[in-house]
């Protein structure tokens, strides 16, 4: 029996056992549960510290640009200086605590473009990088590092530069060598006008005249493999997207636009100050920005003429003008360097009083006939020549800037104040042996180059004035017409060659072939508006063919002209319109060969006091963690 009870003992299931199962079960899932639930809650964690650090770095990135955009704006005046990094201010973005580190990293150098719309151009860079942090109310940040290129350009890179719209619509052949850049529209129309470089602008390209309703199609533009193509579409036939896309299956992306993100190219002024202000005289008010720009402070020669020379004396008194021309100049030299000698002064400088007939200016005042003859400071380049390579150490200008005043447009003795220059073949040499030297003639006023300029040995030369205007190689070096000349040289009224007795009316001199090898910085005349916004024709301007001018029948001559063709104003002295003298047709266009001064393209060989124009370039970006 003992037995049979212990069986039993063994056998019969313990109470409540079902129940622990149901309890472990019951903890097991909840710690399934709420494991799962955990890592849903760190999931939506992680997922929403994600999106608020997404946020934060869209925040700090957007930021960066908005501070490259000022360091763009910054980079108007043409250069990034310290007082305009100071001046950054920091992002504003709802919701975020933004700040701003801009800074210099290393020091400038001069190098070769290598990304963007300019790049094969050299310029002077200086890195920066722009670091910029944004943090939220939770604590969620985000640093955004943004790498730029701060580009000081010279502009005598530069085959062609426009400050305003460029109107390029040659009647001859024309095919021009160099880099064409416009801050403002180009239009292009031509029978036979080909480019063998880039044409870049800010804004939009017309394929079509800007004067009048008219479309000529032999523009032709060079592909990366020297292939000549024919434009066939503009900015008003194609949006931004496919004129970008058309220039590279075309010009392999060599006709460039707002659509490539071109930006303008200013000159180093404070805001608002017009690009004229190059030429101006010194002022007493001008800051140190503005003395950086203007040809009269960079001047090593600083000259002033009083034009009540040209009253002083009538045109039967000239001997005496010339011999006391010197005391109407107040000249002025730069670091001790040595000033001529009153005699040598009168060599070099010589007046001209109504020196000639001005075909392009004698319609001044509106329809009525206004003759128009200038009244000159004449430059004997040879005699300059000779006395300052005499001892160049001491004498050799660089910068020679001539100021006017006393003129007086309602005084025909005086109203029409230029400077010519004459006899310019050879420059001077420069002050050291080893240096490639060169010459900047700069003025406010209009000036004539008479015959072949910088031909026999080659330096850096530029001319900076109002307006500029080629007169052709005289028959002799005094423009005479004594018999000591062979009788092919005097000038008589059949010679060819610019005689200043022979452009006495409304006639032509006839022109002899001439070369010129400068860079040319002057004012052009523009073309009112476009004749689409404004529903009628317009009077042309000239176009680029027009901007260095002419007066003499150049039928069957050829104007050589290498160099830089640069234009940031319209002329304010020189006001006559192209084709538009009330005295007849004044000139006749010669055969153009023009091209690009290869030389500008090492910084050794620019003129003296190249001015240069900038912009901001993006080159990295990283964020940081």
């Amino acid at each position: 029996m003992s037995d049979r009870r212990m069986s039993n003992a063994i056998t019969r299931p313990r109470r409540g056992m079902a129940l622990e199962v149901v309890l472990l079960m019951l903890v097991m899932f909840s710690v399934i549960v709420l494991a799962g639930l955990s890592a849903v809650t760190t999931i939506s964690r992680t997922s929403n510290a994600d999106y608020h650090g997404a946020r934060a770095t869209y925040a700090a990135e957007g930021g960066a640009d908005d501070v490259m955009s000022q360091l763009d704006a910054a980079m108007q005046d043409g250069i990034i200086s310290g007082e305009d990094l100071a001046n950054i201010q920091s992002p504003v973005v709802s919701g975020y605590r933004m700040t701003q580190a801009t800074r210099t990293t290393g020091v400038p150098v001069s190098r070769t473009i290598t990304s963007g719309p300019f790049s094969g151009l050299y310029s002077l860079n200086q890195p920066i990088d722009i670091e910029v942090t944004a943090r939220d109310t939770s604590g969620n940040r985000a640093t955004a590092v943004l790498s730029v290129n701060a580009q000081t350009i010279p502009l005598f890179q530069f085959g062609v530069f426009y400050e305003d719209d460029l109107e390029i619509h040659p009647g001859a052949t024309m095919n021009f060598a160099g880099w064409v850049h416009t801050n403002g529209n180009l239009y292009l129309s031509s029978d036979d006008v080909r480019f063998q470089s880039n044409l870049t602008t800010p804004d939009s390209v017309f394929w079509q005249r800007k004067d009048s309703n008219n479309r000529l199609y032999g523009v032709r533009i060079n592909n990366s493999a020297g292939t000549a193509v024919a434009l066939g579409f503009d900015s008003r036939s194609l949006s931004d997207p496919l004129f970008k896309t058309r220039s590279q299956q075309d010009f392999d992306g060599r006709l460039m636009s707002r659509a490539h993100g071109v930006k303008p190219l200013e000159l180093p002024l404070p805001s608002n100050t017009p690009a004229v202000t190059l030429v101006e005289p010194r002022a007493a008010g001008d800051n140190s920005m503005v003395q950086d720009v203007k040809m009269a402070w960079k001047a090593d020669w600083h000259i002033t003429l009083d034009a009540s020379v040209f009253t002083a004396y009538t045109a039967a008194d000239s001997n005496n003008m010339k011999a006391n021309f010197c005391t109407f100049l107040t000249q002025e030299r730069s670091a001790g360097l040595a000033l001529p000698s009153a005699a040598m002064c009168a060599r070099i400088f010589k007046p001209r009083l109504d020196a000639f007939y001005e075909g392009r200016e004698d319609n001044r005042v509106g329809s009525t006939l206004a003759i128009i003859r200038p009244d000159l400071i004449d430059i004997h380049l040879d005699t300059l020549r000779l006395w300052s390579d005499s001892a160049p150490a001491a004498r050799a200008p660089r910068i020679i800037y001539i100021n006017v005043i006393n003129d007086n447009v309602a005084d025909t003795r005086r109203d029409f104040v230029a400077v010519r220059l004459r006899q310019g073949a050879q420059l001077p040499r420069s002050r050291v042996a080893a240096d490639t030297g060169g010459l900047t003639i700069a003025t406010a006023r209009p000036v004539y180059v008479l015959g072949n300029f910088n031909t026999i040995v080659w330096r850096p030369a530029a001319i900076i004035a109002d307006a500029i205007t080629f007169l052709s190689q005289p028959p002799n070096p005094n423009m005479d017409a004594r018999t000591s000349w062979p009788s092919a040289t005097r000038c008589t009224g059949s010679s060819a060659g610019w005689c200043d007795v022979n452009q006495q009316a409304a006639d032509m001199n006839t022109a002899r072939s001439t070369n010129v090898n400068a860079a040319i910085l002057a004012g052009h005349s523009a073309t009112p508006n476009d004749f689409m916004r404004v529903g009628g024709s317009q009077p042309y301007g000239g176009g680029l063919e027009n901007f260095p001018r002419f007066l003499e029948n150049w039928s069957g001559a050829t104007h050589h002209y290498t160099g830089s063709l640069v234009s940031m104003f319209t002329s304010r002295y020189a006001l006559g319109l192209w084709g538009s003298g009330v005295g007849g047709q004044y000139y006749s266009p010669p055969t153009r060969q023009w091209s690009f001064d290869v030389n500008f393209r090492f910084p050794e060989r620019l003129p003296p006091g190249t001015p240069s124009v900038g912009t901001v370039l993006q080159t990295a970006f990283r964020p940081l963690y």
